[in-house]
């Protein structure tokens, strides 16, 4: 794992921290799956056969985020995300199996018009027990979701869908001020280990502007990438580029707004 760490590590590192965008492909995302196994089987209970078969058939259709302790040559955090393709997005697909409901239906109660070809799904989060701390926790957290907004923005993503853990979606709305929301008439749900999860979704152009003029010093490190450089290197985001949407949007869950 440090062999792998100080492989993937920008040459020029000088920063504690460093967030990264990994391909499936790639040797990088072995580090960010490490994250993601070790967290959600110490947290949920989820064992490595389960992770398989709820995330592998969307392994080519996942991009990785990744923080890394370039001291420790350790990954701290990492964040799965699923880009859109003929497989849909598992969140999607998991809300009708466990809530009992189509996210089209769910998307239209909540006057909703979610473009699936510009949208990502959040399908994973996971913070390693030794960076769960007061101080690491919120660096590692503000990298994964820089990286998510900055990676976003250089992609045209305008929609981010996810099943989230409650704690979580907590976290994301009251400290990160990140504008997720459930949909009207969902409540949570147990789904994979978790006590309570419920399906969520963010219109990122909207998250922006209400954070601009809420909390410009959030904004800055959020949406512009400034203020927190040398604590925790900022992705380098051509790493994105294959994600990068075409035109016209690929339209992916017939009934959603394309």
């Amino acid at each position: 794992m440090r062999t792998l760490c100080r492989e993937v590590t920008a040459p020029d590192a000088r920063e504690p921290l460093g967030a990264y965008i990994f391909r499936p492909g790639e040797p990088g995302a072995a580090l960010a799956r490490r994250v993601e196994g070790r967290v959600f089987y110490e947290t949920f209970g989820n064992t490595p056969d389960l992770l398989a078969a709820q995330y592998g058939s969307y392994e080519h259709d996942s991009l990785f985020v990744c923080v890394l302790d370039h001291r420790r040559l350790v990954p701290a955090g990492a964040m799965r995300l699923i880009h859109p393709s003929e497989r849909g997005f598992k969140s999607f697909h998991d809300v009708e199996a466990v809530w009992g409901e189509p996210a089209e239906a769910m998307a239209r109660r909540t006057s909703l018009s979610l473009d699936p070809g510009r949208t990502w799904d959040i399908a994973t989060i996971a913070v390693a027990e030794d960076y769960r701390g007061a101080a690491l926790q919120g660096l590692v957290c503000m990298g994964l979701y820089q990286t998510l907004t900055l990676a976003a923005f250089h992609c045209g993503i305008e929609w981010f869908v996810a099943i989230l853990d409650m704690p979580v979606f907590r976290l994301l709305r009251w400290k990160l001020r990140m504008i997720f929301a459930g949909f009207e008439g969902v409540r949570p749900m147990p789904y994979l280990g978790s006590a309570a999860s419920l399906p969520a979704w963010c219109d990122v152009t909207d998250a922006e502007r209400r954070l601009a003029a809420e909390d410009p010093a959030l904004h800055e490190v959020l949406c512009q990438g400034r203020g927190i450089e040398a604590a925790l290197r900022t992705a380098d985001l051509s790493a994105a580029d294959p994600y990068v949407v075409a035109e016209p949007p690929l339209a992916v869950e017939p009934g959603l707004s394309a």
